[in-house]
């Protein structure tokens, strides 16, 4: 007659395999987080490359009814800019550049409807003496274009890198 015996536990090789597993799991992590943090080839781009579905003929009647736009820092690439038109055609005479003071990260540019002879000007905020024309000349510009779509007139800013170049 057979006897029927419980469960055997050894605990020696018990504590073996929770050894090893613990090991492998550990190395496993640590090989892991070697390979994330171990190249800069990864490079992650999320976006369009350009500012877009901004409606031209909108934003150019706002502007010369109430003078230059700033758009806040754009798709976190510290990127505030400034967006002017001059003349009566949208799909034309479009001035974009940063709203960063060239060479300084810690001084913008702001806009003062009153200087200029009332024409207005661009001025330096933590030095007020250094100011630019309404149309951003010597500041850093921005690559713009207009496309027409079916909705009408759409205004392009390039951010990608922040373009030099001005308008096309």
């Amino acid at each position: 007659m057979t006897i029927a015996r419980g469960l055997r536990f050894d605990l020696r090789r018990a504590l073996v395999v929770t050894v090893v597993a613990l090991a492998g799991a550990a190395g496993g992590l640590v090989g892991i987080l070697w390979l994330a943090g171990s190249s800069d080839a990864v490079d992650v781009k999320l976006g369009d490359p350009d500012f877009r579905g901004i409606d031209a003929a909108d934003l150019a009647s706002e502007i010369a009814a109430r003078g230059p736009v700033p758009f806040p820092d754009l798709v976190g690439r510290d990127l505030p800019i400034w967006v002017t038109h001059a003349g009566g055609d949208p799909k034309v005479g479009w001035s974009t550049f940063s709203a960063r003071v060239p060479g300084s990260n810690d001084c913008l540019v702001q806009w003062d409807p009153n200087g200029g002879g009332g024409t207005g000007v661009f001025y330096d905020s933590c030095d007020p003496k250094m100011t630019w024309a309404a149309n951003g000349v010597g500041l850093d510009a921005l690559v713009w274009t207009v496309i027409t779509s079916d909705d009408g007139l759409e205004l392009r800013i390039d951010v990608a890198g922040a373009a030099k170049g001005g308008s096309p």
